[in-house]
């Protein structure tokens, strides 16, 4: 059966950087109904149809988190009269310019987006949680690519329609407004930081509350995210705040294990910014601070151009600006760091899908100055990793790359992206846990010189290619299924797909997505583990 796709450009890749019982779901949980006309405890909601899809867009999931609310934990949503309208994505939350999108300087901006089969499910779906990327500094579930029309990247409509799913995308807070971790914060009785992982657990509790009105099985709930998201989607399972909130997960181009950093830290560099925006003396700090604009709170992320997570150097365009905030280990939200969580067993086990791209680091160089000799190169190595600059140089010899910029593209990918993400699966599976590794290495049509960047994966898996040829379109249709298979039973096999092995650190075996895709062993493996004793040595 043909499907119709959304039509995201080609370069969509560009703007895609980063159980409860029956009685937790509560006794007087709505059924399932038909129709766009949704009524849930706290009021009705008007959505629309979208091919094969019910849709209901801009759902407020907590309360708008301004004035004496800026930087507290996410209230859940008052009940509301009538019926409100849930046909467009609610606000952007506040964020600089770049390139996923326009500035935002709203606050007001929790809001979920669901869609759901069309006609409605005689019993509950699976439902499939996407946390979008962007860093932790910007990202939201309404993102578009300009050359599609303002088609929205993160649609859940083929996803949905296509493999029997509810899909839920949402906004959090990000940037200073989502992960200012700040020692008032404390006093008042708030966690210190993490906001915006805040924001996604109270969405998980809506779902959790109100998800079976749309046919959706609040006990199959699967967290999924790319880049930041990935990584958040590996934090909540080390959260305990998320526990049972949700009973799979998916965690693309992103891990968790790395060192983050501590509170203590992240509250000198909190009282640093208030000072530096004009808000001395910790008796006033917060209440001065909540008083600015948000404007004046922003930060350019990076301040001239460059992307997230990118180093600062000559070899590129920007860099990460001084004030860049992002989650750390609060005490609460993330208790401790969570490699220590994993080692001792203090996390949630569920089944977990874990991969990375081929060339993770190809897109972080889009707008890089390209190096060209080996002194550049040495140069740039000495500028990143200092003192283990020698065993990274000695780790990716210029004699396996084309240029050294391809080297170091290679480097950039695996150190930020690709290993992090290995890692975090070597530690979980470690402790019994069935995970399921990938590689994509698959590059978009009409942008074979970008390769299977980071990114790229998005498109096959929301089903969103533009006008792709018949070896996409399965690809795509093929990674779908493993998706929603792994969401229905946490095991991604079945329906005559080709054996995708679970993972084990003694045959190391993957699947690699590409046309045609196979199972590979030991992939990266030597790179990654040289990466680990780099992360190591972080925790001595």
């Amino acid at each position: 059966m043909t499907r119709t796709r959304s039509r995201i450009g080609l370069l969509t890749i560009a703007f895609l950087l980063a159980g409860c019982s029956d009685d937790e779901a509560g006794s007087d949980a709505p059924q399932i109904q038909t129709g766009t006309l949704i009524h849930l405890a706290a009021g009705g909601l008007q959505g629309d149809m979208d091919g094969g899809a019910r849709r209901f867009r801009g759902i407020r999931y907590a309360k708008p988190p301004v004035g004496s609310l800026r930087w507290r934990p996410a209230l859940m949503v008052d009940d509301w009269q009538g019926v409100l309208p849930a046909t467009e994505f609610g606000s952007v939350c506040a964020q600089p310019s770049w390139i996923q999108g326009p500035e935002s300087l709203e606050e007001d901006c929790l809001f979920l987006n669901v869609w759901t089969p069309e006609p409605a499910p005689s019993a509950p779906l699976p439902v499939m949680v996407w946390l979008p990327g962007g860093g932790n500094q910007n990202g939201s579930a309404s993102d578009a690519s300009p050359l599609s029309g303002g088609a929205t990247i993160y649609d859940g409509r083929d996803l949905a329609e296509s493999q029997n799913v509810v899909v839920v995308t949402l906004n959090y807070r990000v940037g200073v407004m989502g992960f200012f971790a700040h020692p008032g914060l404390r006093a008042e009785g708030s966690a210190s930081g993490n906001q915006g992982l805040g924001d996604q657990q109270l969405a998980l509790k809506w779902v959790r509350d109100n998800i079976l009105a749309f046919g959706g099985d609040s006990r199959n709930v699967t967290l999924f995210g790319e880049s930041a998201g990935s990584q958040d989607t590996c934090l909540q399972v080390v959260s305990p705040g998320a526990r049972g909130l949700f009973h799979r997960a998916i965690s693309q181009s992103g891990g968790c294990t790395t060192f983050r950093k501590l509170r203590a830290d992240a509250e000198s560099q909190a009282t640093a910014f208030a000072q530096a925006a004009g808000c001395a003396g910790p008796a006033d700090e917060l209440e001065c601070l909540r008083g600015k604009p948000v404007k004046d709170l922003l930060i350019p992320s990076p301040a001239d151009g460059g992307m997230p997570g990118a180093p600062g150097g000559n070899q590129f365009s920007g860099s990460v600006a001084r004030w860049e905030f992002n989650p750390v280990v609060d005490g609460e939200i993330i208790p401790e760091q969570p490699r220590t969580l994993i080692e001792s067993g203090n996390f949630a086990k569920v089944p977990y899908v874990l991969g990375s791209n081929f060339e993770e680091g190809r897109l972080f160089m889009l707008v890089a100055t390209p190096i060209t000799t080996e002194a550049e190169y040495q140069a740039a190595l000495e500028r990143l990793f200092k003192d283990a600059a020698a065993s990274v140089a000695a780790q990716y010899p210029l004699s396996n790359f084309a240029t050294p910029q391809d080297a170091l593209v290679r480097i950039w990918g695996d150190y930020r992206l690709g290993c992090p993400t290995y890692d975090s699966g070597q530690r979980i599976t470690a402790q019994g846990v069935n995970t399921y590794h990938y590689a994509f290495a698959r590059a978009i049509p009409g942008l074979e010189a970008l390769g299977p960047t980071h990114g790229v994966e998005m498109p096959y898996v929301f089903g969103t290619l533009s006008a792709p040829g018949a070896d996409d379109t399965a690809l795509s249709d093929g990674m779908q299924g493993y998706w929603a298979r792994f969401a229905k039973t946490g095991d991604p096999n079945g329906g005559g797909a080709p054996a995708w092995p679970a993972f084990d650190e003694a045959s190391d075996k993957q699947m690699s997505f590409d046309v045609p895709s196979s199972v590979v062993s030991g992939y990266r493996r030597a790179e990654c583990d040289f990466w680990r004793t780099i992360y190591d040595a972080a925790f001595r």
